[in-house]
């Protein structure tokens, strides 16, 4: 048998949500990711050059050192500049630089204080 009852049912009043002051807890920093290949077969003045081309914001991996086609092929991971100033730079500064894959992604990381 069903019965009916009764509750007492107070109605919540809703509100318009409010937006929070929210600080933000991370940046986003631009990332470039780029491979450059130089002639020769010692990467050490290949590296300075483009450490002086691309500046502290750079990590620099050796990939491959081609002896027999005399090569050095560079990955180059640079952080707070756009792709056009990474390209940019390394075409002023290094002439003979074969660039290859360029990517360009963001990164967050904690913001610092």
């Amino acid at each position: 048998m069903l019965q009916s009852t009764v509750s007492a049912v107070v109605p919540i009043r809703r509100t318009a949500r409010t937006l929070r002051a929210t600080r933000r807890t991370h940046e986003v920093v631009s990332l470039v990711t780029i491979d450059i290949t130089v002639p020769g077969t010692a990467s050490a003045e290949s590296r300075r050059a483009l450490h002086a081309a691309l500046g502290d914001d750079l990590r620099l991996y050796v990939m491959t050192i081609d002896r027999s086609n005399e090569r050095v092929t560079f990955r180059a991971e640079i952080t707070s500049r756009t792709l056009d100033d990474v390209i940019c730079a390394l075409t002023a500064s290094l002439d003979q630089a074969t660039l290859g894959r360029a990517m360009a992604t963001v990164l967050r990381r904690p913001r610092q204080n």
